[in-house]
């Protein structure tokens, strides 16, 4: 089975488009998609409630405050982690003479990641990877509407990451659109608990790879081609407070304690 994990701030503009655009790409492919509504103050939650109600495979999950985007990705994997074993419907998919593992997959629900690279990472698990990434930095992959500050700041963390902790097979650190197979997220949560990110800001996904990782014995890339200038609304990453857990990770790395620092806020 696949899942799909979309942790969602304040996105009411975006989140029906993704919705529908993740089942014209998943049609081929059993799926169950979790939305965690991070304390949205639009209408991204009276969404959620609409779509659950209508697709029995679309479940939500709601924060009554804003949490960041690393609380509201923890709370999707121990949704799927508490509730995959109830779900009837589990019929794996055979890829190439081999059947499928279940896998999560997470994306932004802000529409700017498409949904018709899920079918790719989706085969490439199926393919034997552990964990894939959908990668800017990989022949094929682009990013489209960025300012030079973003830009520069994904590029930057991927070439500090590979100086201090590097990864093989990885070259985009930051970008959170991934595949995982959920044994591996399962493997995490035993070593690290329910919270596996602890970061308060955007720097946790490259927090989550760090620890997932070693767990990992293949990690692969797609080639993703981001479009942000299809993001409706203000971007919600505030770059010093990531910068700044960017250091913290490094900082930890080098101590190898993931508990001892206070996280910057976002």
């Amino acid at each position: 089975m696949l899942y799909i994990v979309l942790p969602a701030y304040n996105e009411d503009q975006a989140l029906a488009e993704l919705l529908e655009d993740i089942r014209t790409n998943c049609a081929q492919i059993p799926h169950q998609i979790v939305i965690v509504n991070d304390g949205s103050t639009d209408r991204t939650f009276d969404i959620v409630q609409q779509y659950t109600q209508d697709y029995n495979n679309i479940h939500g999950v709601n924060h009554e405050q804003n949490k960041g985007l690393g609380a509201a990705i923890n709370s999707g994997f121990q949704y799927v982690l508490n509730h995959s074993y109830l779900i009837k419907d589990h019929d794996k998919k055979n890829c190439e003479n081999k059947i499928c593992p279940d896998i999560v997959i997470t994306m932004d629900a802000d529409n700017t990641q498409p949904a018709n690279c899920i079918p790719l990472l989706y085969e490439e698990i199926c393919s034997g990877s552990d964990l894939v990434i959908a990668s800017r930095y990989v022949q094929g992959g682009e990013q489209h509407g960025l300012s030079l500050g973003r830009r520069g700041l994904s590029w930057g963390a991927g070439k500090v990451m590979q100086l201090f902790a590097p990864i093989k097979g990885v070259r985009d650190y930051s970008c959170g659109y991934r595949a995982y197979r959920l044994k591996l997220l399962a493997e995490g949560t035993r070593q690290y608990g329910p919270d596996i990110i602890v970061s308060r800001n955007f720097s946790g996904m490259v927090e989550l790879l760090l620890k997932i990782a070693p767990f990992a014995e293949r990690i692969t890339e797609v080639p993703l081609k981001l479009h942000y200038e299809l993001k409706k609304g203000a971007s919600k990453m505030r770059i010093w407070a990531t910068i700044w857990g960017y250091f913290q990770l490094i900082y930890q790395l080098k101590r190898n304690k993931w508990s001892t620092v206070e996280w910057a806020e976002e």
